[in-house]
């Protein structure tokens, strides 16, 4: 096999992609700031660096707020990476820790983890973090698991709703996680980078489900499956599919799942090989390296 190259071929045009409730949902979490004592960022455990937004942290950074960073789907990644990248930013100060939602690893701690990291300033108003992310980086399922384990909440009725702003409409609405200290945890929509850097970047977030499929297209994304595997020398995936050697390009992957597996669609050998990848079936990856 030829030598890999160090860097990826170029899409030749700009992806972006993000609609008008991402702009709204961005919209709102301006307006309610003042109303959040912290920001519970949720990133990809593959993508650790690539999954990060900067309008969070430029919100963070304008009104002085505190974040938390949230690293999901810790048993995807490359866990010796992940570690190096927790260490790194907790060495600068940046609060940060790994979970793997789904599955339940590291989410008994949270809640502690959140209490000694965000001890409540009022008694009777208590502590509100913000949850914030890209699409599909796992939200939902890390409030939804916070739900079912913290304490207070055994009884699922007894999961309460609260407002920071009574009787308005853009009122920020909770859902509490903690007694004591008293604590509420605000969801958010998914919110995408309005302006991506480079193509690389969106090809990575374009593999962990981030991004739309259809907006860098299934060939690149394919293409820069094989190159970042080959690149980062992961074999798992030519065991999995029987290869005796590593594939060269996307399209030579393809038709060797499409083959082995008699697919007669396109999208279906395509879709195939990707939720193979997104469910760790190709092997452990972290596609970004962190630098201080």
């Amino acid at each position: 096999m030829k030598a890999i190259a160090d860097t990826f071929p170029a899409l030749g045009e700009k992806v972006n992609w993000f609609p008008g409730h991402m702009y709204r949902a961005l919209r709102l979490m301006k307006e309610n700031v003042d109303k959040i004592d912290c920001f519970l960022e949720i990133r990809d455990s593959r993508v650790p660096i690539s999954s990060r937004n900067q309008e969070f942290d430029d919100l963070c950074s304008f009104h002085s707020k505190k974040k938390i960073i949230i690293f999901n789907k810790y048993d995807l990644s490359n866990q010796r990476v992940m570690n190096n990248v927790i260490e790194k930013y907790n060495r600068v100060g940046i609060d940060c820790f790994a979970v793997s939602a789904k599955k339940g690893t590291n989410m008994k701690d949270i809640i502690t983890q959140l209490q000694q990291r965000m001890p409540a300033k009022y008694d009777t108003v208590g502590t509100w973090l913000m949850i914030c992310g890209m699409p599909n980086v796992g939200k939902s399922t890390i409030i939804n698991q916070i739900r079912q384990i913290a304490p207070e909440l055994h009884n699922r009725r007894a999961i309460n709703k609260a407002t920071a702003t009574p009787c308005t409409t853009k009122s920020v609405v909770g859902v509490k996680f903690s007694q004591k200290p008293l604590a509420y945890l605000v969801d958010t929509p998914g919110v995408m980078i309005p302006n991506i850097q480079d193509d690389e970047t969106a090809l990575k977030l374009s593999l962990v489900g981030c991004i739309k499929d259809v907006i860098p297209g299934k060939e690149p994304i394919l293409d820069y499956l094989v190159w970042i595997l080959n690149k980062q020398k992961q074999q798992t995936y030519q065991h999995y599919y029987g290869m005796k050697e590593p594939a060269k390009t996307g399209d030579e992957l393809f038709v060797h799942v499409r083959d082995k597996f008699n697919h007669y669609n396109y999208d279906t050998t395509y879709d195939f090989i990707l939720d193979d990848f997104r469910t760790g079936k190709l092997g452990r990856i972290t596609m970004d390296t962190i630098d201080f």
